[in-house]
């Protein structure tokens, strides 16, 4: 038996879709599990152990591009002779690879095209429980919904050692990643600023983390906020790095982006700040402690991603989350649980 599992989004997307392998393991143990993904996600799956191979995808730099890694995918994947496909994504070009690709049995949610076997799905799932409907043509068996990153010795080890370098072991662990790729995803740097700030007489130390190219924004806010337990480390991660970071603290503090669910899959606390996006678009912080941070208007959402800027023009759904308040919630989640250990 060959399996392949198409899920060529994002991180975040690719994180919540986690279930689906170890959930294919238990229903065929001997069978061959494979995936497609795209370059830039497929360390997220480096050490999973219901994974034997990961194939890529570069569907960007280009349409040209895009046609060549497509032909070049679909040879590879015919070679192999898989007996089942399931796409995450119900779009044309995962439904050409499958069917291209000669694989019999196509599964996948009711929009994709030429699927042999349709999931119908009930409205307000989070997206990690829309991902196990797809077994339902392969098992009655109910599976456990959890995300996970698997995570080898050396990018623990590292997380330790810069936590070990950088705070005091008395001190509460608070990770903030404030970047998004869209721009009115984004809490305010001001903000952002402003709470680093707040933090500074509470024994808490602070470890930001973003891509090399939110270096620049993580700095600007750490110098902002004059807070000497504040450290950078935008940039000098790989996301399993920084997933094996993101581990170590007690709290993680994002925009609806990738991070949160990194920090989800490792089971670390989060507090998301939603603006122009909602939690029934099915990807919000799932976990008992996580809270989402959101104020209620009539213009949210304004679109399933977010965008450039915000169509009305005052940004309210971010602006009106004031740094007291989330350091209020940060200060009573604290007082009424540990810290790691």
């Amino acid at each position: 038996m060959k399996i392949l599992v198409i899920q060529t989004a994002f991180i975040g997307d690719l994180i919540m879709t986690t279930p689906i392998y170890r959930a294919l393991r238990e229903i065929f143990p001997k069978a061959q599990i494979d995936t497609l993904v795209i370059p830039q996600s497929s360390i997220i799956l480096k050490y999973n152990p219901y994974i034997d191979n990961i194939h890529t995808f570069d569907k960007k730099n280009g349409f040209a591009r895009k046609i060549y890694s497509f032909f070049r995918i679909v040879h590879q994947l015919r070679k192999e002779k898989y007996d089942i496909g399931i796409s995450v994504q119900s779009s044309y070009t995962s439904a050409f690879i499958l069917l291209l690709s000669g694989i019999v049995r196509r599964i996948g949610y009711r929009r994709l095209p030429f699927a042999t076997d349709k999931v119908l799905l009930p409205k307000g799932l989070h997206n990690r429980l829309r991902v196990l409907k797809l077994l339902e043509p392969l098992s009655n068996n109910t599976f456990s919904d959890s995300t996970e990153i698997f995570l080898s010795e050396s990018e623990v080890l590292k997380a330790r050692e810069i936590i070990q370098k950088n705070s005091n072991n008395n001190n509460r662990k608070i990770a903030i990643a404030p970047g998004s790729v869209w721009e009115t995803k984004k809490w305010s740097s001001e903000y952002y600023a402003e709470l680093t700030n707040l933090l500074r007489s509470d024994n808490v130390d602070v470890f930001f983390i973003g891509s090399k190219q939110e270096t620049e924004l993580c700095e600007k806010i750490i110098s902002h906020s004059q807070n000497q337990n504040a450290y950078n480390f935008a940039g000098k991660l790989n996301l399993l790095e920084s997933a094996a970071l993101i581990a170590e603290m007690d709290l993680l503090i994002c925009n609806d982006s990738s991070p949160l669910h990194i920090a989800n899959a490792v089971g670390t606390d989060v507090f998301a700040f939603f603006g122009p996006t909602v939690r029934q678009f099915g990807c919000f912080p799932y976990r008992q402690n996580d809270k989402i941070l959101e104020v209620s208007l009539e213009c949210r959402p304004c679109s399933k991603h977010g965008g450039h800027r915000c169509p009305l023009g005052h940004h309210n759904c971010m602006k009106l989350i004031k740094p007291e308040y989330v350091h209020q919630l940060i200060t009573e989640k604290f007082a009424n649980s540990l810290p790691k250990t």
